[in-house]
C-alpha cells in the first residue's frame, strides 16, 4: 500500500478521535522530603556573562547592545529564575528541610545520591537534566517553572504553582500528589569507538557519569551512564550531512540500510516534543495530498485544519507505555536507494539496534549529553520497568 493509499484510507474516516492519554499512576500518603536538591537553570545573562570574562557590569551591557540583543529583557529572565530559586529555599528553610543547589555548571553525581527528592527549577532543559541523572525507579522528582509567563513547560507543575511555592510542600504533606511512571531509553554501546570523548550541547556544561563511562577501556561493550526522558537522537554532526546507519528492529535477524538525517527514538513523554516536530503535518500538506486523493471534492479549511489537528495528536503516546517509537528524518529514497519495504520510517518497537555507517556522527539524550557514533559501532535501544522515572504531580 503506497502512502496516498495509506492517507486516503486515514481522510477518508476522517481521523477517529483519540481518547485522553493514559497513565500508570500511585495515590500515596503524606511525603515529607528530608533532603532536597534543587537544580536551577542557568540563564542566558549567566551564560552570557561567563563568556564575556571578567569585564565591568558597564561594558558587558555595551558588548550585549552591540550584537543587537535585548539586554533588559535578558537581565529580567535571570530575575525571575533567581527569585523563583529564592523562594524554593525559603520555603525549605520553614519547612526544616535540609538542601542543596546546584546547574549544569557545577552539577554532579553524589548530589542526586543524597537527595531523597530533586526539585528543577527553570524550564523542560533543567528537567531533562536532571532526569538523565536519576537511575532507578525510586527518586521522586518535579519541575517549577522559573519563567511561566514566557515558558510553556510541559514537564514542569502547573504554572499556578511558580506564584505559590509554599502551597507545593502543603499539597505533599497533605498527600494530595500522585506519581507518574515515565518510561525512559537504556542505551547499551558495543564495538570501536565507544569511548572516545564525550561531548554536552551546552558549552561549558559539566557531564556527571563522565568518570564512570572513561574508568574502564578494557571491555568493548558499556552501558552508558544516563537515560533519556524524552529521546534519543542518533546522527552526523553536521546536519547537511548523510547519516548512513544499519536499523534491526526488536529481535529479527535482518538489519536494515538506511540513509537519511538522522534517526530519533523517542519515549511516550518525547512523543509530544521533537519526534512530535518532526512527523506533524501542516494544513499545506494537507490541503496538497487531499487535492491529489480525492480532486473532485473541495475541503474547507475548518474540515483542513481538523484532519492536521487530529493527526498531529495521534502522533502521541502515553508516558508510561513501555514502547518506543522511531522516526526517520528524511529518509532518502531513489533508484540507487529504494525506499525499504521491510521497515517503516516511523513506527513502534520494543528494542533497536543501530549500527553506525557515518564519519562524524553523535548519539545524544534529551538534546543533552551526547557520545561519539561512528563505523564500528552499535547501539542497543531499550526500556525497562526499573529505569522509569518517578515524577510527582499535585492534585488540587
Amino acid at each position: 500500500m503506497t502512502v496516498l493509499d495509506k492517507f486516503r484510507r486515514y481522510v477518508g474516516r476522517f481521523l477517529t478521535l483519540h481518547p485522553p492519554l493514559h497513565m500508570v499512576i500511585c495515590n500515596h500518603s503524606s511525603f515529607i522530603p528530608k533532603r532536597v536538591l534543587i537544580v536551577s537553570k542557568v540563564s542566558r545573562y549567566q551564560v552570557e556573562r561567563i563568556r564575556e570574562g571578567d569585564i565591568s557590569d558597564d561594558e558587558f551591557k555595551k558588548r550585549v547592545l552591540q550584537r543587537e540583543t535585548d539586554y533588559e529583557r535578558m537581565v529580567e529572565g535571570h530575575r525571575k529564575n533567581k527569585r523563583v530559586q529564592m523562594q524554593v529555599i525559603e520555603t525549605l528553610k520553614k519547612n526544616k528541610i535540609d538542601f542543596k543547589l546546584t546547574n549544569r555548571l557545577t552539577i554532579d553525581k553524589p548530589y542526586f545520591d543524597w537527595a531523597d527528592l530533586v526539585i528543577a527549577t527553570g524550564g523542560d532543559g533543567t528537567f531533562l537534566l536532571s532526569a538523565n541523572q536519576i537511575f532507578g525507579n525510586q527518586k521522586p522528582i518535579l519541575g517549577i517553572n522559573s519563567d511561566p509567563d514566557t515558558s510553556e513547560g510541559f514537564l514542569m507543575l502547573g504554572k499556578e504553582y511558580s506564584r505559590d511555592i509554599p502551597k507545593i510542600f502543603e499539597l505533599l504533606r497533605a498527600g494530595s500528589y500522585e506519581f507518574v511512571m515515565r518510561t525512559r531509553i537504556r542505551v547499551t554501546l558495543k564495538g570501536e569507538g565507544i569511548w572516545g570523548a564525550l561531548f554536552h550541547m551546552h558549552e561549558d556544561a559539566r557531564i556527571p557519569g563522565k568518570e564512570e563511562f572513561c574508568k574502564s577501556k578494557s571491555t568493548s561493550e558499556r552501558r552508558l551512564p544516563w537515560l533519556a526522558l524524552n529521546e534519543v537522537f542518533i546522527g552526523e554532526a553536521l546536519s547537511a550531512r548523510t547519516s548512513s546507519l544499519d536499523i534491526r528492529i526488536d529481535n529479527r535477524n535482518d538489519f536494515h540500510k538506511v540513509k537519511c538525517s538522522g534517526l530519533c527514538v523517542s519515549t511516550g513523554t518525547g512523543s509530544s516534543s521533537w519526534y512530535k516536530a518532526i512527523n506533524s503535518v501542516t494544513p499545506q500538506m494537507v490541503s496538497d495530498l487531499l487535492r491529489v486523493a480525492q480532486p473532485e471534492r473541495t475541503f474547507s479549511d475548518e474540515q483542513i485544519d481538523w484532519i492536521c489537528h487530529s493527526f498531529n495528536n495521534s502522533l502521541q503516546f502515553s508516558p508510561d507505555d513501555p514502547k518506543m517509537s522511531y522516526a526517520i528524518r528524511n529518509i532518502i529514497a531513489n533508484d540507487m536507494w529504494p525506499l525499504p519495504k521491510t521497515i517503516n520510517q516511523r513506527a513502534y518497537c520494543n528494542t533497536l539496534t543501530i549500527r553506525s555507517q557515518c564519519d562524524d556522527a553523535g548519539l545524544v539524550f534529551d538534546g543533552g549529553i551526547g557520545v561519539p557514533f561512528n563505523v564500528g559501532t552499535s547501539a542497543i535501544l531499550e526500556t525497562h520497568d526499573e529505569d522509569r522515572l518517578r515524577t510527582i504531580e499535585l492534585n488540587q
